[in-house]
């Protein structure tokens, strides 16, 4: 006998919410909305797996510019 049709959906979900994690901590140049279009899900959702796998806070407010070399 297969999986049930709620175990394939909760092994498809952990698999997206662990490559959603993934873009997360690797991509803090991305805002949440870009992230939110990108993947198609929720502000919820991303906060959901913040806290799901521990994402420490990104950083806020204006980026720093760069020196012009000249």
């Amino acid at each position: 006998m297969g999986m049930s049709m709620n175990a394939k959906l909760k092994t498809a979900r952990r698999n997206f919410d662990t490559s959603l994690a993934e873009v997360l901590s690797a991509r803090p140049d991305l805002t949440h909305r870009e992230i939110e279009k990108e993947f198609g899900v929720s502000e919820t959702v991303i906060r959901r797996v913040i806290k799901q796998f521990a994402i420490p806070p990104r950083k806020r407010g204006p980026k720093a510019k760069e020196a012009i070399n000249g």
